[in-house]
């Protein structure tokens, strides 16, 4: 896998699993032979907090919680018809969808054109920029599509 590219991080795919089963099976264990303390009413609560904590579980939900509503997904640039370099950037929202694509020249990055989608993948609008300046918006109606 190391040799893959990319590898190095699917071990993380593998290891992570395999830790957490591991993790879940001995603490089952160790539950069920110490269950007369460890379930008795003064530590039940404990002990299940402690057993959730074990588990994925907490992780998943705190990166739910934390994920940004858009991301920068991708950066580049290629030459257009009339020979400018041409860079732009695309941000997506976390269903994968695309929010924003970024489009500026590459010599002159004052100007620029940013169209925006909904979460549908639909044209909400598109501003065009001068100099860094607002110069143009055009907003497109959902409803007449």
């Amino acid at each position: 896998m190391l040799n893959m590219n990319g590898g190095s991080s699917l071990i993380y795919v593998l290891v992570y699993p395999v830790f957490w089963l591991i993790t879940i099976i001995i603490i089952s264990v160790l539950t069920y032979n110490r269950r007369k303390s460890w379930l008795s009413k003064q530590q039940k609560t404990s002990t299940i907090f402690l057993f959730i904590f074990c588990t994925p579980i907490p992780l998943l939900i705190v990166y739910n919680l934390i994920q940004p509503s858009t991301y920068l997904s991708s950066s580049g640039g290629f030459k257009s018809k009339n020979g400018f370099s041409i860079k732009y950037e695309t941000w997506d929202y976390s269903n994968g969808k695309t929010a924003v694509k970024k489009f500026w020249k590459n010599e002159d990055e004052k100007d620029s054109l940013w169209v925006y989608f909904d979460q549908k993948g639909d044209t909400l609008k598109t501003e065009n920029y001068k100099n860094n300046k607002l110069i143009n918006t055009k907003e497109y109606n959902k409803n007449i599509r």
